[in-house]
């Protein structure tokens, strides 16, 4: 990981009264130099309880520096840059939770090629997320069921409010089933849930755990498709 906080295995609870602080944090891989070999298994990782974080983006990049004389991949995108292509630049997530009472205001995660978001911990809570699914990936990122928020199976407790995740899967046509997956219980609460399709090809067939519309390629680009909460009951 490029920051970790705590240690894997060890009951670090944290302190309530005096919790810890990430604050605006960006995580950058790729796109910096040349290099399109550099990566890293997930971005952050939080084993510790009671955090606070606030500002965080965490990017994997979708287009690097061109070499001098290199011509552009994609250059109706960009001729200035070379887009991200499958097996560059490789992030398979961008955060990982398993501490205790963690709390993220504001937190944005792009283009990893696995799950972006994985919460393990219990009593978590979310407030304005935004994610962008990677554009590079084929239809084994959708057979492998890969998300843009996932609350670990084990979870009793979790609040999540205003929850965005996007597709622009630019390079196959990349069937999603859901765009946010977490156990059904009623100790999960999200409210203001929902997807856009962005643009190319592809789609999230519904929101959340199956339910709710989804975001199609035949949508208006930058159409949101949402529900008031995880029920989809609306």
């Amino acid at each position: 990981s490029l920051l970790q906080w705590g240690i894997q295995g060890m009951d670090d609870v944290g302190d309530k009264e005096n919790p810890g602080l990430l604050s605006d944090i960006f995580c950058r891989v790729g796109g910096a130099s040349y290099d399109r070999h550099v990566s890293t298994d997930v971005m952050i990782e939080l084993h510790s309880g009671n955090i606070y974080g606030d500002n965080l983006w965490l990017w994997r990049a979708d287009h690097v520096k061109l070499h001098p004389g290199e011509e552009a991949n994609f250059p109706h995108i960009s001729p200035y840059y070379r887009q991200t292509v499958m097996g560059e630049c490789q992030v398979r997530n961008g955060m990982k939770v398993y501490g205790e009472a963690v709390t993220m205001v504001g937190l944005f995660i792009e283009h990893t090629t696995e799950d972006q978001l994985i919460w393990e911990g219990d009593k978590g809570y979310v407030a304005f997320y935004q994610c962008e699914l990677p554009y590079d990936v084929d239809q084994s990122y959708a057979d492998k069921s890969f998300v843009g928020y996932r609350v670990g199976s084990d979870v009793e407790s979790h609040t999540a409010r205003g929850i965005g995740i996007y597709s622009n899967f630019r390079d196959f046509d990349v069937n999603v089933a859901t765009a946010i997956s977490h156990p059904e219980s009623a100790g999960i609460v999200m409210n203001n849930l929902f997807t856009v399709y962005l643009d190319n090809q592809g789609k999230i067939n519904s929101i959340v755990n199956g339910k709710g519309p989804g975001a199609v390629s035949e949508s208006d680009r930058g159409r949101p498709f949402r529900c008031s909460d995880n029920t989809c009951s609306d």
